[in-house]
């Protein structure tokens, strides 16, 4: 029988199946866990670490990177629009990053859902108390490979229907534009394929980007460190000898 825990990583919530196998290895009980986030201070510092510990990171590629849920051009449409949020270029190394960890996030979400629905009831009621209700049930309800591949879709028909062509093939005004009108600054409040799509990429680039080295730079974060004397109030501050 396979076991399940639930996770929280990055500010969101993850479901990892296990099997009996690793938790025995691991000695750990059923329930729910929060993974351990000294990685941050790891990315932060740049410093590789041994294969298999709790901080490990990913290692760099000798191989050029393939996309496991989007196809080429989709792919391509993501390095874009992420950009696009960020204010960035897609060639741009921390684009690239954040865009591999959305295709794989995208790509694990099924068996994530998959998890949730199969959590037993008990372990589902303490994730519930946990977590709260909303967050276990869109665990459970939330089809980010539909919203991302219906997204595309909407992005290159209405590509077409403006422009005549694919989206990644329109230059960058135009493709600022289709998304500025999916965007929170939209003039029209209407909810289609592309506004649920833009909702679900925003929420996965804002995490990527500040799990990431230069996301962590920008926040000030400097891993787990605790100060002598409390910032500018120094001078309340007594030693006690």
């Amino acid at each position: 029988m396979t076991r399940r825990w639930l996770l929280q990583l990055g500010g969101g919530m993850v479901l990892a199946g296990w099997s009996d196998a690793d938790l025995e290895a691991a000695e750990l009980p059923s329930g729910v866990y929060e993974p351990s986030r000294e990685h941050l201070g790891h990315a932060l510092e740049g410093k590789p670490v041994s294969a298999g510990g709790e901080t490990e990171l990913s290692q760099p590629r000798t191989t050029p990177f393939e996309a496991t849920f989007f196809s080429g051009d989709q792919y391509q449409i993501l390095l874009r629009l992420t950009a696009l949020l960020l204010g960035e270029t897609p060639e741009t190394p921390v684009i690239r990053e954040i865009a591999e960890w959305i295709d794989l996030t995208v790509s694990d979400s099924e068996a994530v859902r998959s998890a949730a629905r199969a959590l037993s009831n008990p372990l589902r009621t303490m994730a519930v108390h946990y977590y709260g209700a909303e967050p276990v049930r869109k665990l459970e309800e939330f089809d980010a490979q539909s919203v991302s591949r219906d997204g595309l879709a909407w992005l290159d028909a209405e590509s077409r229907r403006k422009y005549g062509r694919r989206f990644n093939l329109l230059g960058n005004p135009e493709q600022a534009a289709i998304f500025e009108s999916i965007s929170d600054i939209r003039q029209s409040p209407e909810v289609n394929a592309g506004t649920r799509f833009f909702g679900y990429l925003k929420e996965r680039v804002i995490d990527g980007f500040y799990t990431s080295q230069v996301g962590l730079t920008e926040l000030g974060y400097r891993g787990n460190a605790f100060y002598a004397s409390p910032p500018g109030c120094e001078h309340l501050h007594v030693v006690l000898q």
